[in-house]
């Protein structure tokens, strides 16, 4: 098997790996060089200088040598021990530097992916097969001391190299060996790590879902009125018992390679000590030289042992390594357009033949879909659940591309925009809409960052929560949920939807978007809320999504999807006499709305 292009592809990937790292921490690659130098003197002290304290006390015993070489001893191991210390002290505020980085340097790629990858099942078992290992095996860490031990590890031998050989080149020849075996069998061992953290992949993602189901508050109140405790203790259970199961094989592989080494290795210190043995017997050497060449013999094959096993886990490490640079490597594809779309004075909006259908999925969830949203028409988006009503709207806030067709934006495909830019123009509401563990202003985060609290308070009145607010101590300031601040408070399922719609009011964007987001009101108090947004949304395009028509009544135009396709569109009044499927349910519905 040729080696060549897998040492090859390591190479691509520590260069990658140094790249990211200098652009963490400018400081780190010095600091290792200087600590890697330092470490590897610093043996040499407490190998040499004892050779002649001991030859000096079993001769002449003369009093000045000896105090001159206990001080060398002495101040050496000082200097050097404080040095290092101050060294690894620096390297260890480093690696912290990197690691909280390297957490903003994902979480930025993650927020930047295309949504459409956070739903595809390859792309998160990539996610965790990339994560997994540098959040729960510290492979970063590793990484990093493996190749700081690598070089460390090789100035010494530069040095143990030539002291040994000054005795007798066999011995090196012997300690590699050992080594070069033991080194195999901790490659066997590695390999068995990475093989089975592979395949764990999968498992800890389901494991890490039903984990977080049981001690999520949000999700409290289900599982006490369904009494789903017990399915997800089992479930979460069932992944432990899994992954236990997994973990015991791999600890009883590898601890057969261990007890391997451990007997290699006494074995080679029998042979070193016998050979040193019989050469002070002889006379060749005095029991000075014999300390020394015993501590170097010892220090040497510590040393090829650690530099082996560094080179074993740094290679080990890129495979991790290249699974994450693999996961980084996924680009954003629909943020390709570079036209600014500068001040709209007037927005059109046209789906021209547009046909899409979900990654995996043999049918299409919009099919044919034509129609053209006029600058400030009202749009009322019907059907029932499953129609594509949804799909319709997040093809509009790109989320998603077409597979055919194209979506206009006064006349050019959407995707010629800058993707930054095109988001300014869209105030969306989804029905799954989230609020944050925040205070109220930030949850109302205005993009501009120009927004007054006096400006956030009034449209927080002017939404229905004027009553709340006021019984708020701390008004804006206030968190959202009580999980970081007891004093926080929790909304209802009305009053979140209004501070969502709030957000997407501030946010001054030319086009309005509310996908289901009066999903939790009864009809009457959703009619209201319609009515409260269609006069606050005056002179904007606005689509509303909804299988309930309570905001029929104030649209210029309705679009009934059914089965991904269009297939009524006009204007109520018309559509009530088309007597067709709009007819049937606005009648069915009527009663709640007249």
């Amino acid at each position: 098997m040729n080696p060549f292009p897998a040492l090859k592809k390591d190479w691509h990937v520590t260069l990658y790996f140094w790249k990211l790292v200098h652009s963490m921490s400018k400081s780190y690659i010095p600091l290792m060089v200087v600590s890697s130098l330092c470490s590897a003197i610093f043996p040499f002290i407490n190998i040499i200088f004892p050779k002649y304290l001991i030859d000096e006390l079993m001769g002449a015993g003369r009093e000045m040598n000896i105090i001159l070489w206990i001080g060398i001893l002495v101040a050496g191991n000082a200097v050097l021990g404080l040095l290092q210390s101050y060294l690894n002290k620096q390297i260890e505020l480093s690696n912290f530097l990197v690691m909280d980085s390297l957490e903003l340097h994902i979480g930025n790629h993650i927020m930047n992916l295309d949504y459409e990858s956070l739903e595809n099942s390859k792309v998160l078992d990539l996610k965790e097969q990339a994560l997994a290992p540098i959040r729960q095996q510290d492979v970063i860490r590793k990484m990093l001391v493996s190749m700081k031990t690598f070089l460390q590890t090789m100035l010494s031998l530069l040095g143990l190299t030539a002291l040994v050989s000054t005795l007798n080149v066999g011995i090196i020849v012997v300690i590699i060996g050992m080594i070069v075996l033991n080194t195999f069998i901790f490659r066997k061992s590695q390999q068995a790590q990475f093989n089975f953290h592979k395949l764990l992949a999968p498992l800890n993602r389901k494991f890490g879902y039903y984990s977080k189901l049981a001690v999520d508050f949000s999700m409290a109140k289900d599982v006490r009125l369904f009494g789903m405790a017990p399915y997800l203790l089992n479930k979460v259970d069932a992944y432990h018992n899994e992954s236990v199961s997994g973990f015991g094989g791999l600890y009883e592989k590898v601890g057969r390679y261990k007890g391997l080494t451990s007997v290699n290795l006494q074995l080679q210190m029998v042979i070193i000590y016998a050979y040193m043995v019989v050469k002070v017997v002889t006379g060749k050497i005095q029991i000075g030289g014999f300390v020394m060449y015993i501590s170097a013999a010892n220090s040497f094959s510590t040393q090829v042992s650690l530099a082996m096993n560094a080179y074993v886990k740094f290679r080990q490490m890129c495979k991790y390594i290249e699974v994450f640079r693999e996961f980084e490597s996924l680009k954003a594809t629909m943020r390709s357009g570079q036209m600014d779309i500068g001040k709209l004075n007037n927005v059109e909006i046209e789906f021209r033949n547009v046909f899409f259908k979900y990654s995996g999925n043999e049918h299409y969830s919009l099919k044919n879909v034509s129609l053209t949203i006029k600058n400030g028409e009202k749009l009322a988006v019907v059907g029932q659940n499953g129609a594509g009503k949804t799909t319709f709207i997040k093809l509009l806030c790109r989320l998603y591309e077409p597979d055919s067709g194209e979506i206009l934006l006064n006349g050019r495909s959407i995707r010629e925009y800058r993707y930054d830019e095109y988001m300014k123009i869209l105030g969306v509401v989804f029905q799954d809409y989230k609020l944050f563990s925040f205070s109220i202003k930030d949850n109302l985060c205005s993009e501009d960052g120009e927004t007054s609290e006096k400006e956030m308070e009034e449209m927080l009145n002017q939404v229905g929560l004027e009553a709340k607010m006021k019984g708020l101590d701390k008004g804006l300031d206030t968190q959202v949920f009580r999980i970081f601040d007891e004093k926080g408070t929790d909304f209802s399922g009305g009053e979140s939807q209004k501070i969502a719609v709030a957000r997407a009011l501030l946010k001054r964007s030319p086009i309005l978007i509310l996908d289901e987001p009066t999903a939790a009101l009864d009809p009457y108090a959703e009619f209201e809320m319609y009515n409260n947004f269609n006069l606050l949304a005056a002179n904007k395009t606005v689509i509303y999504i909804s299988h309930r028509l309570s905001a029929c009544k104030f649209c210029d135009k309705i679009a009934l999807f059914n089965n991904g396709e269009l297939r009524e569109y006009g204007p109520h009044d018309q559509l009530l006499k088309d007597q067709q499927e709009y007819s049937a349910m606005w009648k069915a519905q009527a009663q709640y709305y007249q």
